[in-house]
């Protein structure tokens, strides 16, 4: 550098020579699609015939929600959940819900350090990156709630103290239809705290072949291996975090919570919270897909896992499918944005 150049001068040079360029979105938004074509490659080899779960899954996670699989048992629930944690690297735990589990069997319970009378806090499974809470609605509503503050703010508060959990963190939870004897049917609450909710149903018959003839399956489920580390999900997260939303998409959104909302047949219409979800999952699928701005598709292939489980439906047995019917013919009704 010239020694007579003037501090001025000489800052000026410094500081372009420091100076990062900024972030391609269109780049950060095809490195986001390479690492949930791994995840899915990972899920695929375990479950065929998944892929709209699988999907509305890999949405959840790279947009910070957490994720309610329901369904009858024995079709894959528990194996989707577990496929998904088993390819993405750091903490897992697996909780079985259970009519006598108690909150602090979750969040974590002080006990007596050695012989003396000082209490030390040992946590819950709760305190992993990725939770799959098994059969959710066989644990009881008081534990049922000790997760609403978990899944809304990544904390939980034992013994007047707030502990964050760890980052990332998702909560992929499994339920048996209400109908099913030992069943505790989820609260308001708690159904809305979850972005997506998916219904995987049976398996076609070449893929149930696959499972008998041992080609996929939980007796695969062991070769799964992390894909990609929890360093790349934060990454992806903030990637999806920054995915342009038009004022016409987040207006369309508005529209469809609206029409939940006046639908004759409906007594309470999707939240604010689910049109919340909603964005941060189509956000999610722009960014899977490559892009780093939403399109009106995104938002329709999503609206029904979004937003279903939060509409209750005037003499209605609770039952999302019914809110399914519901969104269905909102979506319908409202056009979306063309330009």
């Amino acid at each position: 550098m010239n020694a007579h150049m003037d501090v001025t001068e000489r800052a000026a040079v410094e500081t372009e020579a420091v100076a990062e360029p900024p972030p391609d979105p269109a780049r950060a938004a095809a490195d986001v699609a390479a690492v949930a074509g791994r995840i899915s490659g990972a899920v695929g080899s375990v479950l065929a015939g998944r892929e709209q779960s699988t999907a509305t899954a890999l949405a959840c996670l790279f947009s910070g929600g957490h994720l309610l699989i329901e369904d009858i048992p024995g079709v894959g629930k528990t194996l989707l959940a577990q496929a998904l944690a088993a390819s993405v690297g750091g903490s897992f735990h697996r909780i079985q819900g259970t009519p006598d589990l108690l909150p602090g069997d979750v969040t974590g319970t002080m006990v007596p350090l050695g012989d003396g009378f000082e209490l030390v806090f040992r946590a819950g499974p709760i305190f992993s990156n990725l939770v799959v809470f098994d059969e959710l609605n066989r644990a009881n509503p008081r534990t049922q709630s000790a997760l609403l503050e978990a899944t809304e703010e990544a904390a939980v508060t034992v013994d007047g103290r707030t502990r964050p959990l760890p980052r990332p963190f998702m909560l992929v939870a499994t339920q048996n239809p209400i109908e099913m004897t030992g069943t505790y049917p989820l609260g308001e609450g708690a159904l809305d705290r979850f972005a997506a909710v998916v219904t995987p149903g049976r398996a076609g018959t070449d893929d149930e072949v696959a499972v008998l003839t041992g080609q996929r399956g939980r007796s695969v489920l062991s070769e799964v291996e992390p894909v990609v580390d929890i360093a790349e999900i934060e990454l992806a997260r903030g990637v999806v975090a920054d995915v342009y939303v038009a004022e016409p998409i987040a207006r369309y959104v508005v529209a469809l919570l609206d029409a939940t909302r006046e639908h004759p047949h409906v007594r309470l219409g999707a939240s604010t919270r689910g049109g919340v979800s909603l964005v941060g999952l189509a956000k999610a699928r722009a960014a899977i897909a490559g892009r780093h701005y939403v399109v009106p598709d995104d938002v329709i292939e999503l609206a029904i896992a979004a937003l279903a489980h939060r509409v209750l439906v005037t003499g209605g047995s609770g039952s999302v499918d019914a809110g399914r019917l519901v969104v269905r013919e909102c979506l319908d009704r409202v056009p979306p944005p063309t330009a």
